[in-house]
Formats: structure tokens, C-alpha cells, sequence
């Protein structure tokens, strides 16, 4: 007695097999594509950042009483000082340096930083 036995796969199983392989590609290409937009926006928030800190930087540096060249040629900020500290009561002699206020403006979000930094006065204050 002779049985003939199946050589190969059947076209369901075949179908199944390509199924499964689809899907596990298709997520595969989700997490790719999903991870490279990550990338991108992580490499936009670190230039966002990194241009933050110089525009502040520069603010540190500059202002009405020292000749700084600008090197920041932004239209997107504005610094502007804002005020005098005023004088610290403790203090014994009169002082070339002050603290003054200052605020970053991001003309394009409306974001403002604000912060301090030493100025210097000719004549003692």
C-alpha cells in the first residue's frame, strides 16, 4: 500500500505566512518612522535652545556701558534693558558695578526670558 504524502506548503498557509510577515514589517516601519521624527524634533528644540543661550549670552554682555560688536544678526530678538537694582543696603563704599535687570524677547513665540547682569558706571555709584 502506497500513501502519497503533501510535498510543500498549501496557498493558505502560504497567505498566512506573508500575513503575519506584513504585519510585522508594517510595525516595523512605524517605529522607524516614528523614531526619525523624534530625532527631528529633538534637533529642532536643541538649535531653539542653543540659540537661547547665546541671545542670553550676548545680553550678559551687552550694554550701554560697554562696546560690544554684535555678532548676533537676528531679527528674531530683542533684548532690552530694563532698570537699575537698586542700591544694596549693606554696602560700605560706593560701587562701579550694579546689578541691572534685562528681558530676552522671542518676537516670534512672544516668549520672554528675563534676567540680571553686572553693569559698569564710569564714576562710582
Amino acid at each position: 500500500m502506497r500513501t502519497d504524502r503533501q510535498q510543500g506548503f498549501t496557498l493558505l498557509e502560504v497567505m498566512v505566512a506573508l500575513t503575519i510577515s506584513a504585519m510585522i514589517l508594517g510595525g516595523l516601519f512605524a517605529l522607524a518612522a516614528g523614531s526619525k521624527q523624534l530625532a527631528l524634533r529633538a534637533q529642532d528644540s536643541l538649535q531653539l535652545s542653543t540659540s537661547n543661550r547665546a541671545v542670553i549670552n550676548f545680553a550678559l554682555l551687552d550694554n550701554e556701558f560697554r562696546d560690544i560688536e554684535a555678532v548676533l544678526d537676528d531679527s528674531r530678538y530683542q533684548i532690552r534693558a530694563v532698570d537699575v537694582l537698586p542700591n544694596v543696603e549693606r554696602r560700605t563704599a560706593p560701587m562701579n558695578d550694579l546689578l541691572q535687570a534685562y528681558e530676552v524677547i522671542d518676537n516670534q513665540t512672544g516668549e520672554v526670558i528675563n534676567g540680571v547682569r553686572w553693569i559698569r558706571f564710569d564714576l562710582p555709584q
